[in-house]
């Protein structure tokens, strides 16, 4: 049970930093976090080490654990490991791919298209968009079928700083991306890894200039 206790917590931690509810630099005390989630310590302390091993918080000797601030070294340094690593899980993917999956992921692109055409209409379009975005890349990582990749890769998916980003961009700016995935639902679809994997590395070296590039734009 203790187990399961500290893994619930941590999910649930984990969501509250992704979504902003704990920005960065807040502390995270294990007595408020306990007494707030009506469970003993021991799970939450269980909890606060995996965010940290994460890269979601950082313990600060003495002081206690905090929200994870991000450099401009720390966002590099993310994308170069997704570039690494996340093609390589699109070759996999499309070498295991079957019916059910495509279509799921189709429905991925749906509903991001159909997001995309609703800003500036939808207050909640970037927000659809981004979930949406988040269920593709993490459903190619279910159809890669390797647990070391999902282990390495889906907290990087959905770091803070990148989901938020969403909110940086134009309609172009996302249709691009889009079209990146519906070229890699082709590749998939064909069964092509060598393919699959290109189209991924540029979705992503595209991904990393456009962040930085409005990232810097919006300072």
């Amino acid at each position: 049970m203790m187990k399961k206790g500290s893994e619930q917590i941590y999910e649930a931690l984990k969501k509250r930093i992704v979504a902003g509810h704990y920005t960065a630099g807040t502390q995270l005390k294990e007595s408020h976090l306990a007494q707030d989630m009506g469970v003993s310590r021991t799970p939450v302390r269980v909890a606060l080490k995996r965010l940290i091993e994460d890269g979601l918080a950082v313990a600060e000797g003495g002081r206690g654990v905090f929200v994870a601030r991000w450099t401009r070294w720390d966002i590099e340094e993310m994308f170069r490991l997704r570039i690494r690593l996340e093609p390589f899980a699109a070759r996999l993917a499309a070498e295991r791919m079957d019916p059910k999956m495509l279509e799921k992921l189709k429905q991925c692109n749906d509903q991001m298209a159909r997001a995309i055409d609703a800003m500036g209409e939808d207050s909640g379009a970037i927000n659809a968009i981004q979930a949406a975005n988040s269920t593709f890349h993490h459903l190619l990582l279910d159809a890669a079928g390797s647990q070391r990749l999902r282990m390495m890769l889906e907290t990087m998916i959905d770091m803070p700083i990148i989901t938020r980003s969403f909110f940086l961009y134009d309609q172009e700016d996302l249709r691009r991306s889009l079209q990146h995935h519906k070229d890699l639902l082709m590749a998939l679809s064909l069964k092509q890894g060598d393919l699959a994997e290109q189209i991924m590395s540029v979705h992503l070296l595209m991904a990393s200039q456009r962040f930085m590039s409005r990232r810097m734009d919006s300072l």
